[in-house]
């Protein structure tokens, strides 16, 4: 129930850079909302990284500077907490593991159902109880470190989890040292009113891009030849949809989509 955006560039850029001064105040001004936390993960010659900020909203000038150095991919990642999860920096996203760093948009519930179907070694490397985290630990099976990302892999990994949970979103971003991976099946999820009134957000006072839409990803490029992945909450005139239910490999000049398999359970 968070708000993911991420950008992948010709050379080194920044946040600001990157994603331009109107896209970065207005997805800042989403933590009004999405309070819980922040997070960044960036990609660089020396790997990825990451950082994540619990327990509160993030500034302009937190998002601005949350990537360290100009990076050629990052991630930005604000978190409205699942009812019951935990509010520590174990919980906050993006998850960084090895040269890998995640983010998801949704919630997968009862999470012990996924739990139980990690080994114990996916289970002993986890490092919270955050639902999404077992959602990573589930897709790095379908990761090769040192390699670029096989999309029909990760096709296969994310249709097996939503086997398990056939109504969840389970969009999401990945970014490794050679791709932005964009996962975009939101099983039509609308946005969780209930949730948003039970933290004293009126409807009317909800931001743009929080209604049936707000599961559905989007991409541009932009003038600087930068291409940009988000979820909604933001002015997405220019923006295309990422074809439903697809794995995609995000470069600057492309987006290359590959269906989920039609699995013999669905």
């Amino acid at each position: 129930m968070s708000r993911m955006i991420a950008y992948v560039s010709p050379g080194p850029a920044d946040v600001p850079a990157a994603l331009g001064d109107d896209v970065l105040t207005s997805f800042a001004a989403l933590s009004r909302v999405h309070a819980d936390g922040w997070g960044a993960g960036w990609r660089t010659s020396a790997g990825v990284g990451a950082r994540v900020v619990a327990g509160r909203p993030a500034t302009r000038h937190d998002l601005a500077r949350a990537v360290r150095t100009p990076s050629t991919a990052a991630l930005l990642y604000l978190r409205y907490g699942s009812a019951g999860s935990g509010t520590g920096e174990a919980e906050a996203q993006p998850f960084l593991f090895g040269d890998e760093a995640f983010q998801h948009n949704g919630a997968l519930s009862p999470s012990d159902r996924l739990r139980a179907e990690l080994t114990d070694g996916e289970r002993a490397d986890l490092r919270g109880s955050n639902d999404s985290e077992l959602y990573f630990a589930r897709l790095r099976r379908a990761l090769t470190p040192g390699t670029v990302p096989d999309p029909v892999r990760i096709a296969d990994a994310v249709a097996a989890v939503r086997d398990s949970y056939p109504e969840a979103c389970l969009n999401a971003l990945l970014l490794t040292p050679t791709a932005l991976v964009a996962v975009h099946s939101s099983a039509s999820r609308p946005a969780p009113r209930a949730a948003f009134a039970a933290r004293g957000f009126a409807e009317a006072d909800l931001p743009p891009g929080h209604g049936d839409d707000y599961n559905v990803l989007f991409t541009r490029r932009t003038a600087s030849g930068a291409r940009l992945v988000a979820t909604t909450g933001i002015p997405l005139a220019g923006w295309t949809p990422l074809p439903a239910d697809t794995v995609s490999l995000v470069t600057p000049a492309s987006v290359a989509s590959t269906p989920l398999p039609r699995r013999a359970s669905a």
